[in-house]
């Protein structure tokens, strides 16, 4: 064979050179690896295929309690009359009146009042609590979304200028009866010209989810009914809103929060069951079309006339929510340096202090415990003899001579005269004896 390598008698060495040259000429089928050094053919591992990350909503938004302590400013400088709906973020409220759209810093009660667009004329906007992003309802022609039009799209707002940031289409197009919308929790609930519940989950781009959750179940008072016993009053300009609750200790239902004026109650009715529960009642919500809560700062607000002794009043009342905190806003733009201010007159000394109430008495102490009974002492040594006593004082008082004498004259006379009494006293009785004795004898 020309001095080549006889192969006849080694069979594993002619199979090898059999795969180096399949492995040469002959494309390696799909999914199998060659290794000619090591003469054999492996399956190639296939690739995992990467999962669609599936879409979360934010933390659920749930009302614990809602109270009737409140605050109002009165808006009517920058709003004037009444128009359209209210609506909040996590940092400001915001109020579509007859002049524009006013805007207040969250508190209570609301501050710094501004009007941010004049003649900013009819919008249908609304504030999600828990993320704070803020979205526009759209019809069909991508216009403002009205009573008894097409639901079909959702714009995006940036809260600095409200400029567009992004529009996404509904999974399924939405026949309107009257404007119902309400919010919160990364999702939208409306409610069609049939009275069927819609649920949209919220986003800025592509097809949003859209599911009929079923028709409104209480039709002895249907929320659509403005100015009824149970429904939801509808704005100058035609729209109605309120709060979108997820209850995730009861299995995730949803239940919608909205003002009952001219009731002047606040209401939460399930949705589609339609159950209804009073949360609490206000004085003077008069026109009341909208509202909106604050998980922050545990507050929930409402415009109403006349509310609080104010023409146009925002009001803002103490609420409880169970919902955590969402996501931070995006950082602000860095403020200006203030200069150094001047050092001021110092301040004259203020009014002295009251003085404090006493206090009361403490209680008694406990009595304390008997002490142990102490050892009798050992006895004491036998003291030095004492002194003898003092020798009698010898007699000083003598009686003299003559008043000696004149004693004794003095005590003779005495007994001399008791000697004559009684001699006189027995010669009496002897003479009354012999007189008896003659008396006998005659």
């Amino acid at each position: 064979m020309n001095g080549a390598e006889d192969t006849s008698d080694r069979p594993e060495l002619l199979s090898l050179m059999m795969v180096r040259f399949m492995s040469c000429c002959k494309p390696t089928p799909p999914g199998i690896y060659s290794n000619p050094a090591a003469g054999v053919l492996r399956h190639r591992r296939p690739k995992k295929k990467k999962k669609k990350k599936k879409k979360t909503l934010p933390d659920a938004l749930f009302i614990d309690a809602m109270t009737d302590n409140c605050r109002a400013v009165d808006m009517t400088e920058y709003s004037g009359d009444d128009g359209g709906l209210l609506w909040s973020t996590r940092r400001h409220i915001y109020y579509e009146g007859d002049r524009g759209q006013v805007r207040y810093d969250s508190s209570s009660p609301p501050t710094g009042g501004e009007l941010m667009r004049k003649g900013w004329g009819t919008h249908a906007v609304h504030g999600d609590p828990i993320t704070g992003k803020l979205y526009e309802l759209l019809d069909k022609d991508k216009k403002v979304l009205k009573s008894k039009k097409q639901f079909a799209y959702i714009r995006c707002l940036h809260e600095a200028n409200y400029s567009d940031a992004g529009v996404a289409e509904l999974g399924t197009k939405i026949m309107m009866g009257r404007y119902l919308a309400f919010v919160g929790g990364g999702e939208l609930s409306v409610q069609n010209k049939y009275k069927k519940w819609f649920l949209i989950e919220l986003g800025c781009k592509g097809k949003l989810q859209t599911r009929d959750i079923g028709k409104d179940q209480n039709k002895k008072h249907p929320i659509g009914e403005s100015k009824g016993k149970q429904g939801l009053h509808a704005c100058e300009r035609g729209q109605s809103g309120g709060i979108l609750e997820r209850d995730m200790k009861n299995g995730g239902r949803h239940s919608v929060v909205y003002p009952n004026y001219p009731n002047n109650r606040i209401l939460r009715r399930t949705i589609p069951a339609g159950n209804i529960t009073v949360l609490t009642t206000v004085d003077k919500m008069t026109d009341a079309c909208s509202l909106s809560v604050d998980y922050d700062r545990s507050l929930w607000y409402f415009h109403g006339e006349g509310a609080k002794d104010k023409n146009e009043a925002l009001v803002s009342c103490l609420a409880s929510m169970r919902a955590p905190p969402g996501p931070p806003g995006a950082p602000g733009m860095a403020g200006v340096q203030p200069g150094q201010a001047a050092a001021g007159r110092p301040g004259s000394p203020g009014p002295p202090g009251h003085i404090g109430h006493r206090g009361h008495t403490g209680p008694v102490g406990d009595m304390g415990k008997q002490g142990l009974q102490g050892i009798p002492g050992s006895d004491g040594e036998k003291g030095p003899p004492g002194a003898p006593p003092p020798a009698p004082k010898p007699i000083t008082n003598k009686v003299s001579k003559v008043t000696f004498i004149g004693l004794l004259g003095l005590h003779s006379a005495f007994l001399g005269t008791v000697y004559f009494v009684l001699k006189l006293r027995a010669s009496a009785v002897q003479k009354a004896t012999i007189d008896d004795h003659e008396d006998e004898s005659h």
